[in-house]
């Protein structure tokens, strides 16, 4: 029999995906679902009530009861999530614990105390005396908030994972024997998530303030039409609508142009530029582009113009789908990057 497929839950600004996969002799079995973000309350934050129906919601498209699978792994991102790799001395798997609490002060902008703290060891060298560790950390308040709906529901996160790391390892996943570096930008609704990994060399993770509401605001400026109009044409483009043709010398697709210039290749070049004074990048570089906005045509060939490198669309589900999958076409996979991240990390 099939196992219970392991869902994988973004929680995003715009919108909530929900990627479960299901491994049985015949190949994986995908559940997706895709719902909207309820609209935020009086303190800038959805209702955890509406949360959760969304949630029960996106369950309910994917085709997936509440209580079907195996387990959860819930994403959490923004600026109270830190990740970092740190050295320590070389200690017993037993006192490391003890001791990143205590280390942890140096790392962190806020005080431990309020923190959730876990730890992955990545490397030991004894003849160094010296443990390498990536340590992450997230805001207690922020952790309870993002469980609340899903406690609303009965259920429990089995597994909590920051998103870049969730992006990282979908990467991986998609990308196992590739040695070069790995260098993933997911452009979300309000900000980006630039993650970089490759072997030997120290992960890094970086919060960009560019998104796709960057984006949006560009085209409404440039057409002096109302943000929701642009944001309408702005999916329309990205969408598989029949017929909908994007030109680049249009006015939108001017500004998407001047968009990703002025507010992102410039501090994507200075990001590469600091990594390469704590690393080394193998050459030649490769940028992988996720997040719904990557569904723009033609926007990894202009990001490659303007940056001088080679940028690819990461679309984890185009080898998981078949093409006649009911609501869920091949192209729709560049914001389900995350998700699909998750749903690798299993218990």
């Amino acid at each position: 029999m099939r196992s219970r497929p392991w869902v994988g839950l973004d929680m995003g600004s715009f919108s909530i995906k929900l990627l479960a996969i299901q491994s049985g002799p015949a190949g994986d079995r995908p559940f997706l679902g895709e719902v909207p973000a309820p609209p935020a309350g009086n303190d800038g934050r959805p209702a955890p009530e509406a949360l959760a129906q969304a949630i029960s919601r996106c369950m309910s498209d994917a085709g997936l009861p509440s209580r079907g699978h195996r387990g959860l792994t819930l994403g959490v991102s923004g600026a109270d999530v830190i990740i970092k790799q740190i050295s320590l001395p070389l200690l017993d798997e037993n006192e490391v614990g003890p001791a990143l609490r205590f280390e942890a002060r140096k790392h962190l902008p806020f005080d431990p105390q309020s923190m959730t703290i876990d730890y992955q060891v990545l490397g030991r060298y004894p003849s160094e005396k010296r443990l390498d560790l990536l340590l992450a950390a997230v805001s207690n308040d922020r952790l309870q908030r993002l469980q609340a709906p899903l406690r609303a529901l009965g259920l429990e996160a089995d597994i909590v994972d920051a998103a870049p790391l969730a992006l990282a390892n979908a990467l991986a996943e998609e990308h196992p024997n590739q040695r070069e570096a790995q260098i993933l930008l997911d452009v979300g609704h309000g900000s980006s998530l630039l993650s970089i990994y490759q072997k030997g060399e120290p992960y890094f993770t970086r919060r960009l303030d560019f998104g796709g509401r960057t984006i949006t605001h560009a085209i409404a400026s440039a057409t002096h039409v109302p943000f929701d109009e642009a944001e309408e044409w702005k999916l329309a483009a990205g969408s598989d609508e029949p017929g909908f043709r994007v030109d680049w010398n249009s006015a939108e697709m001017q500004a998407v142009s001047e968009a990703l210039r002025s507010e992102l290749v410039d501090e994507l070049l200075r990001t590469l530029a600091f990594y390469r004074t704590i690393g080394h990048l193998s050459e030649p570089l490769r940028l992988w582009l996720s997040g719904g906005s990557a569904r723009l045509p033609g926007i990894a060939i202009r990001l490659a113009d303007q940056l001088g490198m080679p940028v690819e669309i990461f679309n984890p589900l185009e080898d998981l789908l078949e093409p006649a999958d009911d609501g869920a076409p091949r192209t729709a996979g560049p914001q389900f990057a995350q998700a699909f991240g998750l749903a690798m990390r299993t218990a």
